[in-house]
């Protein structure tokens, strides 16, 4: 009884999340029984019988909620769609809650352990394509993952006192939801206010590979509408602390990058293209002819030749590329995050992060530069330029086509915005 009693409040919070967010919205709901094994990961509690042989049943036959969408997975492709469930009126009027400031009220109530050990894979499915399967993997508590989850506790706890929110329009926020729907890149899926925190995920059973930052809503946006992101109500900035792996690396060579390292000699306007390709090239495991798939055609350049170019460009690190090193780097810079947004929770100051960039209240750059700068040369033992504004970004700015402006000057109903965030 207990258990089903936290299952339907568990799948009750789901369904009102995503309802909330679009009435558009449906809730996503895995019929994988793995996915209910009893673990760290998954919500105490809840299991397949219960939750989906009874709660989703009966809600089912009783008229609160329906299947909109059949989910499958293709063995032989590897590929699935998990079964999409949509509520009823009959479901919402249930439970006669405030939808607008619904989000608030359950903030985190999905969080499980925030330290991850996932298994990347990659096989060729029946069609000779290269697929990428994800695996989360139970581990054993070592005195390393639980001082990483104290101090990941610390910046959660943080997140949670305090409310991040994207200051728009009634009607610009069910536009930008409607169009998250149908986007592949965003997962199809909403804006959920109520995901307030995040969890590492590593990618190795040592963790000492990945280990970066996921799970906030403000991750799953286009990267224009981040400078509308609010905390406690009040306007943020976007620093964007770029060229992190560039300079480790020469760092391991004792040398030092000359100029702006995403310039190999062509156009700047192809300056995030170029960094694209420097990453991909530092991820790849072997030197290949064949191109990552990064669209590329519009510099006028061939893989072969911007692959040449970029090692060119960087003569002395050269043998690093084509290596694997990507996520141990990504380790090191996770490290260096971690570290900045401890330094500010234990003042009370949340620090959202967007993997080498941070979102932080408007006024308090100067202290974020000063621990960011501390941190990096601490871990790397160089310090790090990045006060020039080639490397800061002071995000106001349109970045790919949506434009921001015509946002702002817009912003006259924000009845939904200003029920979640009363000034």
């Amino acid at each position: 009884k207990e258990k089903f009693i936290k299952s339907t409040l568990w799948l009750s919070k789901r369904i009102l999340s995503n309802y909330a967010a679009s009435k558009n919205a449906s809730t996503r709901l895995a019929r994988d029984k793995n996915r209910y094994k009893a673990n760290s990961h998954n919500i105490d509690g809840l299991g397949y019988e219960i939750l989906i042989n009874g709660v989703v049943f009966l809600l089912e036959l009783d008229g609160f909620i329906y299947t909109d969408k059949k989910g499958g997975y293709d063995r032989e492709l590897f590929e699935g769609e998990q079964t999409r469930i949509k509520p009823y009126s009959k479901f919402i009027e249930w439970f006669k809650v405030d939808l607008q400031t619904l989000p608030q009220q359950i903030v985190a109530f999905e969080d499980t352990n925030p330290i991850i050990y996932q298994q990347v894979t990659k096989k060729k499915n029946s069609k000779g394509k290269p697929v990428k399967i994800k695996k989360i993997i139970p581990y054993e508590d070592t005195p390393r993952t639980i001082e990483m989850r104290k101090n990941i506790n610390i910046i959660n706890d943080c997140l949670k006192r305090h409310w991040s929110d994207l200051e728009l329009t009634d009607i610009k926020w069910e536009e930008l939801q409607t169009s998250l729907l149908s986007d592949k890149e965003y997962d199809y899926s909403p804006i959920l206010l109520h995901k307030q925190t995040i969890k590492r995920i590593f990618n190795d059973k040592d963790f000492t590979q990945g280990g970066r930052f996921y799970g906030g809503w403000w991750q799953n946006i286009p990267s224009p509408y981040r400078a509308l992101i609010t905390i406690d109500g009040k306007r943020t900035n976007e620093f964007d602390f770029g060229r992190l792996h560039p300079t480790m690396m020469y760092a391991e060579v004792k040398a030092t990058c000359e100029g702006d390292a995403y310039d190999i000699g062509i156009d700047k306007k192809h300056r995030d293209t170029i960094k694209e390709l420097f990453n991909a090239m530092v991820q790849m495991q072997k030197f290949t002819d064949h191109p990552p798939r990064i669209k590329f055609s519009q510099t006028g350049k061939t893989w072969k030749q911007l692959r040449d170019m970029i090692m060119k460009r960087h003569e002395p690190i050269k043998h690093m590329f084509f290596c694997g090193m990507g996520n141990n780097l990504q380790y090191r810079d996770s490290i260096i995050a971690e570290q900045v947004m401890l330094h500010f929770a234990k003042s009370d100051i949340p620090v959202l992060p967007v993997h080498d960039s941070f979102i932080i209240q408007a006024g308090l750059f100067i202290e974020l530069l000063e621990v960011m700068e501390k941190e990096f040369k601490k871990l790397i033992g160089v310090p790090i330029d990045i006060r020039s504004a080639e490397k800061l970004v002071r995000v106001r700015s349109t970045g790919d086509g949506t434009d921001v402006e015509h946002i702002l000057n817009e912003m006259d109903e924000h009845s939904d915005w200003t029920a979640r965030n009363p000034m």
